[in-house]
C-alpha cells in the first residue's frame, strides 16, 4: 500500500468550488469532492469535520470571489462598482449567484451586516451623494440594490433579450442610479 495522498484545505475548497460552479452548493458532498480529487474521503475529513464546515469555507471563498470582482470594477462610483461586480458575478458564476441570492439559505447570513456599513461609507465619499443623511443614503442604497439584484437575477437566469451586452446593462444601471438620486434630491427639497 502506497503513502496516503495529502491535500490542503485550499485544494479541497478548490475542488468544491469547481463542483459548485456547475452543480450548485447544495450538491456538494464529501464523496463528490473525493472523486474529483481522485482520492478517498479520508483526506477531506482530516481537514474538515463535516460537510457543513466545508460548505462554510466554500461560501467564504465564493464571497471572496465576489469581493475580488468588486475590487476589479472599482471606479470610485459605488453604484457603478456594485452593479458591475454583481452583473459580472451573475454572468460568470450564474449557478453560484442563484444559490446565494435566489434560494432561501443561511449562506449569506451576516453578509449585509458587514457590507452595508462599508457601502454607506463609500457612498459618503461620492460627490453625487453629498448632502444626504445616513438614513437617506440607506434608502438610496436599498432602492439601488433592489434594482441591481433584479437585473442580476435576470442575467443569471438568461431572461434578458440576447442582444444585451454588459455595457448596455451598465448603462441601464447608471441611468437608474441617476433617477434614484434625482428622485431623492427632489423629495429632500420638497420636505424642506
Amino acid at each position: 500500500m502506497g503513502p496516503k495522498t495529502k491535500f490542503t484545505k485550499e485544494q479541497i475548497i478548490d475542488a468544491a468550488f469547481e463542483i459548485a460552479e456547475t452543480e450548485g452548493i447544495d450538491n456538494i458532498t464529501m464523496r463528490k469532492i473525493a472523486q474529483k480529487m481522485g482520492s478517498s474521503v479520508a483526506p477531506i475529513y482530516v481537514n474538515f469535520k463535516d460537510t457543513n464546515e466545508l460548505i462554510g469555507a466554500l461560501v467564504e471563498r465564493i464571497i471572496g470571489v465576489s469581493q475580488q470582482l468588486l475590487i476589479e470594477e472599482s471606479t470610485g462610483n459605488p453604484f457603478h462598482d456594485m452593479g458591475s461586480a454583481s452583473l459580472r458575478f451573475a454572468m460568470e458564476y450564474s449557478v453560484l449567484f442563484r444559490d446565494l441570492v435566489m434560494k432561501n439559505n443561511n449562506y449569506m447570513k451576516g453578509y449585509d451586516e458587514k457590507m452595508i456599513p462599508a457601502l454607506i461609507e463609500e457612498m459618503k465619499t461620492d460627490p453625487e451623494l453629498e448632502g444626504f443623511t445616513v438614513d437617506e443614503l440607506k434608502t438610496i442604497l436599498l432602492k439601488m440594490r433592489i434594482f441591481q439584484l433584479g437585473l442580476s437575477v435576470m442575467v443569471a437566469n438568461g431572461t434578458l433579450p440576447k442582444d444585451y451586452e454588459k455595457q448596455a446593462l451598465m448603462d441601464i444601471l447608471s441611468s437608474t442610479a441617476n433617477d434614484v438620486i434625482l428622485s431623492a434630491r427632489l423629495s429632500k427639497s420638497k420636505s424642506k
